[in-house]
């Protein structure tokens, strides 16, 4: 992902000040009405997500100095680090969906082991723009007390807007995701806990502008594998 392709332009922080505050419209789940929001293809709704984090998209350019602040507490606090965030932008606007940012944080820089980290405890990841201004700190807690030496895992961490009073609906009707946060987790063959490969970002370019009249708030929503939680290293 941190290749520069052919074609793509590059923005210098300049560029930047049309990125308006707060969160942004990345796409509606599935289960949603197309009320109030861009109209999108089913087909681009079911695999939206996925084909970003996964680079699936013909990115449409680059933005550099964005970083990201990395740290943990729990039965032990590692120091923080700070690493450069490798942002891409794509046009998606065929589909009448706001375009998202991609950023992706390379963790080989430092070493093998990767950023290593209590077996439970809380990550913080603290997203900064070029102005080093803060774009989004996340917070996300976990506990992989029983994750057996020589596996991994992940967690998913979404931030999304809901109408006040569908909070706890497993499926409220206007869910819209404002933030996603990609996170992997390696246990060596002594049983040591580390973020590994990379860490992976959604972010919206826009300001969230709803017309439906109805109050939202933020709903946060972690997710791990299951069956099985942990797979062995390969």
């Amino acid at each position: 992902m941190g290749r520069r392709l052919k074609g793509a332009r590059r923005l210098k922080p300049s560029s930047l000040r049309s990125l308006r505050k707060g969160p942004g419209l990345l796409a509606r789940q599935a289960s949603a009405s197309p009320v109030a929001t861009p109209a999108v293809s089913r087909t681009l709704l079911g695999n939206f997500e996925e084909s970003l984090l996964r680079g699936r998209f013909a990115p449409s350019g680059h933005i550099e100095g964005f970083t990201a602040e990395i740290g943990a507490s729990g039965s032990y606090c590692p120091q923080h680090v700070t690493l450069p965030v490798t942002v891409t932008f794509f046009d998606v606007s065929e589909q009448n969906a706001p375009a998202p940012f991609l950023g992706v944080v390379d963790l080989n820089p430092l070493g093998r082991k990767g950023y290593s980290v209590p077996k439970m405890g809380t990550i913080q990841v603290t997203l900064f723009n070029p102005n080093q201004t803060v774009v989004k700190m996340f917070l996300v807690t976990f506990d992989f007390s029983d994750m057996p030496a020589a596996h991994v895992t992940f967690l998913r961490h979404r931030l999304f807007l809901v109408p006040v009073g569908e909070e706890g609906s497993a499926s409220p009707t206007h869910r819209l995701l404002c933030y996603l946060l990609h996170l992997r987790f390696r246990s060596s063959r002594s049983g040591r806990l580390s973020l590994h490969g990379d860490i992976r970002l959604l972010f919206s370019r826009r300001s969230l502008e709803l017309d439906t009249g109805l109050p939202y708030e933020l709903q946060a929503v972690t997710e791990a594998p299951h069956n099985p939680r942990y797979s062995p290293l390969p």
